[in-house]
């Protein structure tokens, strides 16, 4: 009996859903399933169940749908000028919002500092590293 209960288990695909379990199509409806078993068959049908092929035709999408042709229109790109660029660049330099020097002095601080702390750790890692490798190849 635990023979049939093993061997129908094997059968049954991991993704059926409730209306391809059929037990007693497999034989297996006189057999006893245990608990188990009968938590893995529940949960096998509340599986949402796969779009077929006539649920596609129906909505009307079976296909790929086709790219969008880019722009008929054809806009030839001209190069920049020397002096448009300028210009450009000049224009855009006028909407930065500039730090006031009281914000420079103190943002360089910060940098300052953080910078003296990374030289400091780079160079306690450094010394270290070197010791430790002079001490076992040296």
């Amino acid at each position: 009996m635990a023979d049939e209960q093993e061997k129908a288990s094997a059968d049954i695909p991991a993704d059926a859903g409730a209306d391809e379990l059929d037990l007693e199509a497999m034989g297996l409806d006189n057999v006893e399933l245990t608990e188990e078993e009968q938590v893995a068959i529940a949960a096998a049908g509340a599986r949402p169940a796969r779009k077929t092929v006539a649920a596609e035709a129906v909505d009307g999408k079976g296909r790929a749908t086709p790219r969008r042709r880019r722009s008929t229109t054809t806009e030839e790109h001209r190069r920049t000028t020397p002096v448009q660029f300028v210009r450009e660049s000049v224009a855009e330099l006028r909407k930065v919002v500039w730090p006031t020097a009281n914000q420079l002095q103190q943002y360089f601080i910060v940098v300052l500092v953080f910078v003296l702390i990374m030289i400091g750790i780079v160079a306690v890692l450094d010394l270290a590293f070197g010791t430790a490798l002079l001490r076992i190849f040296g």
